[in-house]
């Protein structure tokens, strides 16, 4: 009887075993239909995705896309069809990847996973010195004027934040080696898809993005951002504030007119504003072949395939009506629906997983 027994609990583990396997599989598949690409390049059920997921869940869904396609080795064609679709909705220059779109979202997430490494080495250094340097002990960055302490010189905080500002903005400059390849990939992709509606500035759009969605917010919060393992003192956290606004001008190219207090920063701006944009042309103008690229997120976790079932079952309806609709159903027919309908139904509701 033992032995029969065995036998039947072997069996069982086997089809545990087979069942796992299958499950896996149908996974696998569910992570090719949502990198399936068509022959113009487009990506109709991640595009279709990206257009019906409420708002709420975009970060998740930025996570799960571009940790999905990066694996793939094909971040890229994401980032393009992304880009494009922010880019055509734009009213102007000014406003590309100010708001929180899922394409800004995207961008960040990109920025945070593939660039911590090069943050770190490139802050950590300088904030330090600040800090603990005996030469920035007391000294004050305050250049608004109704904020100053009775003991305080306006000019000398001035000369205080322009030349923290100078250490740090020629850092940044010549770490265009340091730069990872990844984000070589993200600022190249924004330049080219940029180029194609605002040509006159497109190398700007790389420079504001970069600063705004990843240098500055390291600078204003580095505790936050796990540069430091504690927050800098009140004085230092408004310097590196008011530093942060004078590097955001020059990655803009707009010099300050409404506050009266930062208008002296206005001549560093100018002078300095051709290297800035030296360095982005350097980072966005050369795509790093796919093989070249250091693939650190290749492992799929679990998580990101459970999420991207979770998103694509609960939206599989509106991702047929999306389909159904676009102006490019045309070219790419049912044919994605049908296959991505017929694996949810073999893979059952999320939650039973």
């Amino acid at each position: 009887f033992m032995e029969v027994l065995t036998k039947i609990l072997q069996q069982g583990t086997e089809f545990d075993t087979l069942a796992e396997t299958v499950l896996a599989d149908r996974f696998e598949r569910l992570v090719e239909l949502v990198t399936m690409m068509g022959d113009q390049g487009e990506l109709p059920i991640a595009m279709a995705l990206a257009n019906v997921v409420p708002c709420s869940q975009w970060d998740e869904l930025a996570r799960v896309l571009v940790t999905l396609f990066d694996s793939r080795h094909l971040l890229y064609q994401l980032l393009w069809n992304m880009f494009s679709k922010e880019v055509e909705l734009a009213d102007s220059m000014q406003t590309l990847f100010r708001g929180n779109s899922l394409a800004s979202k995207i961008m960040t997430f990109c920025f945070k996973v593939y660039g911590a490494t090069y943050l770190q080495k490139l802050l950590d250094p300088l904030l330090r010195i600040i800090i603990t340097s005996s030469d920035w002990q007391h000294v004050s960055f305050e250049v608004d004027p109704t904020r100053l302490e009775p003991s305080e010189s306006l000019e000398e905080n001035q000369r205080n934040l322009l030349q923290m500002t100078e250490k740090f903005f020629h850092a940044i400059i010549s770490s265009s080696s340091e730069f990872p390849s990844q984000l070589r990939s993200v600022c190249h992709c924004l330049y080219q898809v940029v180029s194609q509606r605002f040509p006159q500035n497109s190398i700007g759009a790389v420079g504001s993005a970069m600063f705004l969605r990843f240098i500055n917010p390291a600078i204003v919060s580095p505790y936050e951002a796990g540069i430091l393992d504690k927050k800098p003192p009140p004085r230092i956290e408004r310097g590196l504030k008011l530093m942060s606004k004078v590097l955001q001008s020059i990655a803009n190219h707009v010099l300050f007119t409404k506050e009266e207090h930062m208008r002296p920063f206005n001549d560093f701006v100018k002078s300095n504003s051709d290297l800035a944009r030296r360095f982005f042309l350097d980072i966005a103008s050369d795509c790093p072949t796919s093989d070249a690229v250091n693939h650190s997120l290749s492992f799929i976790s679990d998580g990101n395939v459970l999420a991207l079932h979770r998103l694509l079952w609960n939206n599989q309806e509106k991702i047929g009506q999306y389909l159904s609709s676009n102006r490019d159903h045309k070219a790419v027919g049912r044919r994605p629906f049908d296959k991505m309908a017929t694996l949810l139904a073999y893979l059952g509701p999320p939650e039973h997983k």
